[in-house]
């Protein structure tokens, strides 16, 4: 399993084992957070999720900056310094004991925690070449996998303990990740900056209109992962005859299929074309998971239990040909002068699409039943046949932008 999960290349093992220790601590964070601020601290559900919502509006831009300061600076250095501060802020967080202290704290870690995620592709596009960019991106997406699912399992001490003590013990084991995996990444090879004059200016992926229509487009198609997180618990409490423990069997299912089987399916596709191709597939295995998940309500428990299954399995083969085409396209649709704002961009469709996936799943399948599972499949169908004209037009736009500055970089 070791082997699937760390590549060869010693400094993207490194960047892999760096993401295991992290995830860990981001298990531990997710699992626990919005109980301990509820319980333990006193705020109330409400503000919670307002103060979160605050913190993500707040960041959604700000991978551009913080990916343009890693083109000039060099992405080593940048991530390892937003991993210290994020430590820092993060045992900050553990000590505010008022609303508006956790709305600033949560919104600087959201905004420097988009950036890392910026700066990290540009490291990756920096130590690796060609389609082992992709590639790499599936490995680290299995560790992530992992090293949350190890998390969880250590947040559920707290959760048996139910404590303070308890809570915060484990909950700095998160900050301490981040201080580990800090030292890891600081073991990466340095990539250097981008030399003087070759840089784009830093708002030049938010005006290339080509690139921008791929990532809206992407945005819709990604909120596919919220079938699996939001809908389909509530709609097998509150819809199916399904028994509730079936939502963490569904969920395990999807964790270890992604942790076995992305990296394999990655290596299949390694090309635009390819990655289009496989967006297309990912959509009709969508549409079909969610026509199956629609006919599990009103039916015997037992056959309810098999339709979930077998649409989880769809979802998932969907999910891991459009995540393939995600590392693809998200890496070979930018320039390489200005990957880190370019990966800023496009790592806005999470933002758009966590923005996006809690409405349109609250209006359509949890409110429409059978038929709102069809019409949120035929979205995600749709806008995975989009994908095509608009990477198209994206390479286009790419090519022609060579064509016009080659004279004068010669």
């Amino acid at each position: 399993m070791a082997d699937r999960l760390l590549p060869e290349e010693p400094a993207v093992r490194r960047m892999a084992v760096a993401t295991l220790v992290n995830t860990m601590g981001n298990g531990i964070f997710f699992t626990l957070s919005a109980l301990y601020f509820t319980r333990i601290v006193g705020f109330s559900v409400v503000e919670v999720g307002t103060g979160l919502s605050i913190a993500a509006g707040i960041a959604l831009f700000a991978g551009v900056p913080i990916g343009h300061l890693a083109d000039l600076r060099g992405p080593r250095e940048v991530q390892v310094a937003l991993v210290l501060v994020i430590a820092a802020l993060t045992g900050l967080l553990l000590l505010v004991t008022q609303w508006w202290q956790f709305v600033v704290v949560t919104s600087v870690i959201a905004v420097l925690d988009r950036g890392a995620g910026a700066v990290r592709g540009a490291l990756i596009a920096g130590l690796v070449e060609g389609a082992g960019r992709a590639t790499t991106k599936a490995y680290l997406r299995s560790v992530t996998n992992v090293g949350m699912t190890i998390g969880t399992g250590i947040a559920a001490v707290a959760l048996h303990a139910d404590t303070r003590e308890a809570y915060l013990v484990v909950l700095y084991l998160d900050v301490a990740s981040y201080v580990a995996a800090a030292a890891l990444l600081a073991r990466v090879p340095h990539v250097p900056p981008r030399p003087a004059g070759q840089g784009l200016a830093m708002l030049t992926a938010l005006r290339d209109l080509p690139f921008v229509a791929v990532v809206v487009v992407s945005s819709v198609v990604t909120m596919q992962y919220w079938i699996l997180e939001l809908a389909i618990p509530l709609w097998v409490v509150n819809e199916t005859e399904a028994p509730r423990w079936l939502v963490a069997v569904l969920m395990v299912i999807n964790t270890v299929i992604v942790v076995v089987a992305q990296v394999a399916v990655a290596r299949r596709v390694v090309t635009v074309d390819a990655a289009v191709r496989a967006t297309f597939l990912a959509g009709l295995l969508f549409f079909a998971a969610c026509a199956v998940f629609g006919l599990s309500g009103r039916v015997s428990a037992v056959l309810a239990a098999t339709l979930l299954i077998s649409g989880a399995l769809l979802h998932v083969v969907g999910e891991l040909a459009q995540a393939s085409a995600s590392f693809v396209l998200g890496f070979e649709l930018p320039p390489e002068e200005a990957m880190g704002q370019y990966q800023g961009v496009w790592g806005m469709t999470f933002s758009i699409s966590s923005f996006l996936a809690p409405t349109v799943i609250a209006l359509l399948p949890l409110a429409l039943g059978g038929v709102g599972w069809l019409l949120l499949g035929a979205i995600l169908l749709g806008a995975s046949v989009l994908t095509g004209p608009t990477v198209r037009w994206a390479v286009r736009s790419t090519e022609s932008r060579r064509v016009v500055e080659s004279p004068t970089r010669r």
